[in-house]
């Protein structure tokens, strides 16, 4: 069952807890909707990881926070998943989010895109590159989280079927 693997691997409420940078959330962090391992809480925490993970900005982590307390979502899944973006993955995830943008606004003459040109000519480039964040960042959130229940739905049916057919093994000998 999914419930069981997700206990396995994510972390406990008191090491999450014991994080300085978190600290600014109190007791809102002890809120038990955010820790349950519900399939609609971890699909929603797959969302908010995932968006949050593809917008182009410092302290993600609060962000993803701050949404996980707001909207019920499973804190922790929301929390891991925003590691989608890290230093090896940004510069392909930027550069792709910056072309969407540009694909919608038709723009004629783009910048060159680079990190020096990123920051060097920040305010041609933003609304490119966050229009094209927030669009691939609903998209992909949406998918991953279609496929989370998915997952989670066929998981959940083969263990009901295992058990009845274990069941029937048992109730015929």
């Amino acid at each position: 069952m999914p419930r069981k693997k997700l206990k396995k691997i994510l972390p406990t409420h008191e090491k999450i807890q014991k994080q300085k940078f978190l600290k600014i959330f109190g007791k809102l962090l002890y809120k038990k909707q955010i820790w349950s391992l519900s399939r609609r809480k971890v699909a929603l925490g797959v969302f908010i990881g995932i968006f949050v993970a593809c917008i182009p900005m410092p302290l993600q982590m609060l962000l993803a926070t701050f949404l996980a307390i707001v909207f019920n979502a499973n804190f922790p899944i929301s929390f891991a998943l925003i590691f989608v973006s890290n230093p090896v993955t940004m510069p392909p995830l930027f550069y792709f989010e910056y072309e969407i943008g540009n694909f919608i606004f038709q723009t004629k003459n783009p910048v060159t895109f680079s990190f020096k040109s990123m920051y060097d000519n920040m305010d041609q480039i933003a609304l490119s590159l966050y229009t094209g964040a927030i669009v691939l960042g609903v998209v992909s959130a949406l998918i991953c989280m279609y496929f989370t229940n998915f997952y989670w739905i066929k998981s959940v049916r083969k263990t009901r079927n295992q058990r009845s057919i274990e069941n029937l093994m048992k109730s015929s000998n």
